[in-house]
């Protein structure tokens, strides 16, 4: 009976361990405090108490509107694009923006260049049903939703072949007639973008800017009488696209949700918005708390965005084994999937400087398109300063068919520097000095070094500042990198 009792004791004595020992093996929260660099949190028996509830539902909030944030940055950002123009000048339902003097600092645009003649317009398939667009010869660009997805490409190895034509953009859902004689293109979204730029003639806007006016934009229902055309002229005019980095962002994103299709976001999508309060059918209107809470996580994700732009450790985004040139485009797949899932870091690292994402900005064809390099750093890694003097040497025989130029940007805004001069840019056009052997320096520095001024961009003590270094057309020696640019070093 006594060893009866006592293997029974044992058998109870190592059950009770194995109960006990259990909840280590698995980690199991129990009666501890969880602490992170989030916070301490407080449990007891596994159940946190109410104070350390609150705020993890908070923490909670601030993770997935930081990340909903970085997904949905090219929609908004092309959204604020979108509204940016149409509230523009007149604010006609067919109008076109031209920067007829090319595009100046007083635009607010992501990393516009100084050398094309721009042309933007804002199309609302919602309020216009399908839409006729009649683009002109010789330009570049395209058609893109609000999520920045091209809908239809225009230039040489586009859809117009480079020659123009009659596009139809219809809107999500359309089950009527389409007539022959069209290049259609169905959008994703009623609101959509025409982005084109034209190419200098012997250095003047002029010739670009006559064929951009021969642009006609109206409703298929007004294709017997179109309606006449808006022509609003860009240069040195105050034109705001820029998204936010404060709450608007996210009731910028709640009323893009609101006005789209629901289905332009997937199911995880739209429980991820719904859970941060945007929600399709539904008013966005958080109280004092959650505004709080996004106003925070909206500097929290714009600071993780900069950080993705501005201080990546992708290695594929340097171009070169031994330059600190960064590619624009990273990962070469306008979806952003080049392995096998879609990279919403580095599509935000790109949205957060630049607009525009379409295939033409990673095909490689030599002699046509354009490809981007970018620098934020000098040749010892650090990033540039306003205050300080730099230089960028170029080698001879840049390789490009139409033309290269140095632009250089505000790292706040990410748009033009806004340095007392029109374009902060040197380029082919402008005719910089070269030097005996062919190459070009350019200048970055807040006073002009003596006798360089054609070559010279004035930079702004107090601001930081990036620059782009394009080549339209690029030759073979851009591909094959027998052609590279030195790096940015700083003139001590």
């Amino acid at each position: 009976m006594k060893m009866f009792l006592l293997a029974a004791a044992l058998a109870i004595a190592t059950t009770s361990n194995v109960v006990a020992e259990t909840p280590n093996q698995h980690g199991w929260i129990g009666t501890e405090t969880v602490k992170t660099r989030f916070g301490d949190f407080e449990f007891r028996n596994g159940y946190p108490d109410d104070a350390s509830a609150a705020k993890l539902r908070e923490v909670l909030l601030i993770s997935r509107a930081v990340e909903a944030y970085l997904a949905q940055m090219p929609a908004v950002s092309w959204y604020r694009t979108w509204k940016g123009v149409a509230a523009a000048g007149d604010k006609a339902p067919n109008q076109l923006v031209i920067w007829e003097s090319l595009m100046d600092a007083q635009t607010l645009l992501l990393t516009g260049n100084t050398e094309t003649v721009y042309g933007l317009a804002a199309i609302d398939l919602q309020r216009d049903g399908p839409v006729v667009i009649e683009v002109p010869p010789k330009m570049l660009g395209g058609f893109s939703d609000l999520w920045q997805e091209q809908i239809a490409g225009i230039g040489p190895t586009a859809d117009d072949k480079g020659r123009g034509g009659k596009f139809l953009l219809v809107p999500p859902g359309y089950d009527g007639p389409i007539p022959e004689g069209y290049l259609v293109g169905h959008a994703k979204t009623f609101g959509v973008v025409l982005g084109m730029r034209g190419f200098l003639v012997e250095g003047k806007p002029e010739p670009a800017v006559a064929l951009m006016k021969s642009t006609r934009i109206y409703p298929l229902s007004q294709a017997s009488s179109p309606p006449q055309m808006t022509f609003l002229n860009g240069s040195g005019k105050e034109i705001d696209t820029l998204m936010a980095e404060d709450f608007q962002y996210f009731a910028d994103l709640a009323d893009l949700i609101e006005r789209e299709p629901a289905d332009i976001i997937d199911s995880a999508g739209r429980f991820q918005l719904a859970a941060i309060g945007i929600e399709k059918g539904k008013p966005f209107s958080p109280d004092t708390e959650r505004k709080a809470a996004l106003t925070e996580a909206a500097r929290l994700a714009s600071a993780m965005a900069r950080t993705n732009s501005f201080a990546s450790t992708y290695p594929e985004r340097l171009v070169y084994d031994d330059r600190a040139w960064e590619w624009l485009f990273i990962g070469g797949s306008a979806s952003w999937d080049p392995r096998g899932y879609v990279n919403t870091d580095l599509r935000a690292a790109f949205a957060y400087v630049a607009v525009g994402m379409s295939p033409a900005m990673v095909d490689k064809v030599v002699g046509q398109g354009s490809q981007y390099l970018s620098t934020m750093r000098d040749s010892e890694g650090r990033h540039l300063d306003g205050s300080k003097n730099y230089r960028l040497h170029l080698p001879a025989n840049i390789p490009v068919v139409n033309f290269w130029s140095v632009v250089v940007y505000d790292s706040e805004s990410r748009s033009e520097l806004r340095n007392g001069k029109p374009f902060p840019s040197v380029s082919q056009y402008t005719d910089p000095q070269s030097n005996a052997d062919g190459s070009i320096d350019v200048y970055f520095a807040p006073t002009a070094p003596a006798g360089k001024e054609k070559n010279w961009i004035r930079t702004v003590p107090g601001k930081g500042w990036f620059t782009l270094l394009r080549f339209y057309g690029p030759r073979k020696e851009f591909f094959d990198r027998s052609w590279k640019p030195d790096d940015i070093v700083e003139d001590r």
